[in-house]
Parts: C-alpha cells; structure tokens; sequence
C-alpha cells in the first residue's frame, strides 16, 4: 500500500472519529439540556407506552399482537430491560446510534462522492433537529434511522460488488429495519427488482444469484416473525404487523386542507376525528375498536377499499398531498416550520448535487431511490412529518454534495478573479 493512501485511510478515520465525537456531543447535550427546557414538542418520557410494552414481553413474553408489540424496538428496549438496564441505558444507546448513524452516513458520502462530500453530511445529520428530536425518549425513530441507513450501506456494498454474501447482508439487515418498522419492505423490493434487472442485462449469473440470495436471506429472517404472529393470533396470517388500514384511513383526514396547511393541529383535532370514525367502523362491524387490532385491520381493510372504488379522486388528493406533508406536517404550525424549511433547503442543495452526479455518472440513485419510494409509500398511508426522519441521512448526503459543488464552483470563480503576477 503506498504512502499517499496510508494518509488518505489515516485521515478519513480521523474524518470519522470527529463526526462520532460532534454527534454524540450533540445528542448528550440534547438528552441532558436542550430537551428539558424546549417547549415545541411534549416531554412525555414513553409516548407510545414501548416500555410498558417491553416489560410485558419480560415479564409475560409475546401474548397479543399489535403494531407497536409487533416491532424490532420494544424487542430491543426489552433486551435492555433483562440485561439489568432501565430507561437511562436506552437513551444513552440512542445517543450511540445517533453517532454510528452519522459515521455510516460519512462513509456513504466518501464512498460514492468525496470525503468533503461525507464529512458535510455527517456534521449535517450530527446538529440536525429532527434526528436529534427522538434521541432524549422512547421512540423508535433513531434506532429505525440506523437500521434504514445501515441497510442504504450494505446496498451500496451490493451494488459495487454483488455477491451472494453482500445479497445476504442486505437481506438480513434490510429486514432487521422491517422488521422495526415495516416501511423499508417496499424499498428493498424495488432494490431487488433493478438489481435483478441489471444482472439480466449484465447476463451475470453470479450476481443474479446474489439478488436470489438477498430475498431467501428476507425470508429466513421473515419466516419466524411471521409464524410468531400466526401463533398468537390463534391461526391468522400477518405477515408483519397489522396497521396498514388504519393508517392509510387515517391519510383521509390528515391530508386535508385545514390540517394539511396546520390550520389546525393534526395531532389532536385530526386523531380525534379519526378515532371516533373508527369506532363508528368497529360498532358498523359488530366490533369494539381497540380491544384486537387485526379485527380492527380487518374492519378498516373493507372500508378502505370502499374508499378507493368509490372515491378515486378524494384518494388521489390523499397521496398527492401526502408527497408533501411527509416533509413537514407535525404536531403545530411552529414545529412544523423547522422540518419544513430544512428539508425544502436540503431538496435545493439535493438537486444541485444530483445534476453534477448525472454529468459524472455517479450511481446516486443507490441514494435517491430510498428517499423517493418511502416517500411515495408513506404518501400512500398516512404521511406525517416524523416518518421523514428515516431517510433524511440520505436527504443529507445528496445535500452535502450538492453543497461541494458550490463550493467548487465559489473555488473556481475565486481563482479566475485572481490578477496574475
């Protein structure tokens, strides 16, 4: 090996080592100051209850199937729990993932740009608001971020050298997200199908077998989650979890005009009305909404198809307006300002940074495709502002690059201003 890429490897794990310092810094300050004294969002400790969750699994184990019972997370948090650890250990550990996040996001950037290139988006993803939001309580939205992340890594291990053991790897981690939270399953479908493509086109057996070996190694990992559900729910299928319905009728009202422009606030007045029409669909049933959520997945299923057949129009609006609110609708005008106007500066920076990669023919769609699919998918359930958080390292690699660009461009138009000697 010689000298100059010695320094080249030395330097980027020092690149490295930086982003993991700045965003733990980052996170523990969140944890420890900043959370505590912000008024923007509630400081609840457990809003989803995925502790209690996770001490019914140690102290009763598995024994009734629901969305959030039915996730890699309170898995985890349980985990922690029998290990002698508590609700403090498991902030601390999404002070570490927000950190690994950050340094899989620089390589990323290294590998298919610059080192400028992911150093920026790693300091991008260690300060931004968003990802550092869900760090300080129990939501699964930065152990979900890693998991996404990690999975765009092994992609773009997969693309460089498809393999049947990198197939392997992005199966097992690519369902390992899914598992967590079900709307990386689309991602990794699409992921498969160009990549089978390009082994066709290629005529590689090789990697075609490798393709084959990335969805044998999702089912392996799928086939016993599923059973499980099988098992307690005394012989129905779910694949992953129920609650599709819900939130694809729950897309209806939250993609309206009055809670789409924050006229008022989705997360009360928008929940409110769904809630009861909910209700109203169990009792239409024979049902009690909330006591077995697959009766309830069930129930919703057969309106929801109502709803498509006989408003097609009121459902396009629902996915167009939802392409939108995926980026900012929150909890009030006020918070949703902020991850609103970081991701319409990050999109702006994105194209900049896409038209250069086109010129250069760097794959970024190995990057884009994760954003624009979640998104579409999100769009089609229910597309609130915090189901972005997942895919916003990617947002910022594009960013980043599109930030370099410029700075080329600064660079350039400097030197030709120059008066030479």
């Amino acid at each position: 090996m010689s000298a100059a890429r010695i320094d080249y490897s030395s330097q980027h794990t020092k690149y490295a080592a930086i982003i993991a310092a700045v965003a733990t810094a980052a996170a523990l300050l969140m944890v420890l100051v900043f959370f505590h004294f912000q008024n923007l969002v509630a400081k609840t400790g457990d809003p989803y209850q995925y502790g209690e969750i996770a001490r019914q699994f140690v102290e009763h184990g598995f024994t009734k199937l629901t969305r959030r019972a039915a996730s890699l997370y309170p898995e985890f948090i349980a985990v922690v729990y029998r290990l002698g650890g508590g609700d403090r250990v498991i902030i601390i550990l999404q002070c570490l993932f927000h950190a690994a996040t950050c340094v899989l996001v620089f390589r990323l950037g290294l590998r298919l740009y610059n080192p400028r290139t992911g150093l920026l988006a790693g300091l991008f993803c260690a300060f931004h608001p968003m990802l550092l939001r869900y760090v300080p309580d129990l939501h699964m939205e930065s152990f979900l971020t890693l998991m996404c992340t990690l999975t765009v890594w092994t992609t773009v291990r997969f693309h460089d050298r498809p393999t049947v053991v990198n197939g392997i790897l992005v199966g097992v981690v690519g369902m390992c997200a899914t598992l967590t939270k079900g709307v990386m399953l689309p991602y990794l479908g699409v992921f498969g199908i160009v990549s089978g493509a390009l082994a066709l086109k290629r005529r590689s057996r090789q990697d075609l077998a490798a393709v084959i070996a990335m969805f044998v190694a999702m089912t392996v990992v799928l086939a016993p989650w599923t059973y499980r559900n099988y098992l307690v729910t005394g012989g129905r299928f779910v694949l992953l979890t129920p609650g599709a319905s819900d939130s694809f009728l729950r897309g209806y009202v939250f993609t309206r005009w009055e809670f789409a422009t924050l006229q008022k606030p989705p997360y009360t007045d928008a929940e409110n009305e769904v809630n009861t029409w909910f209700r109203q669909i169990a009792r239409d049933a024979g049902t009690v909404w909330d006591k077995d959520e697959v009766n309830d997945e069930q129930n919703n299923a057969r309106v929801a198809k109502q709803l498509i057949i006989t408003q097609p129009l009121d459902t396009a609006r629902k996915i167009f307006v939802g392409l939108f609110t995926f980026w900012y609708e929150m909890t009030s005008l006020t918070n949703s300002l902020i991850p609103g106007s970081l991701a319409l500066i990050a999109w702006a920076l994105a194209i900049v940074g896409l038209r250069r990669a086109n010129r250069e023919g760097r794959p970024s769609w190995l990057i884009w495709l994760p954003i624009v699919v979640m998104n579409v998918f999100v769009a089609l359930l229910i597309p609130l502002g915090r189901y972005s958080v997942p895919i916003l390292p990617c947002l910022m690699i594009l960013a980043a690059f599109g930030v370099d660009t410029l700075l080329n461009r600064l660079n350039r138009a400097s030197s030709g201003l120059r008066i030479p000697r």
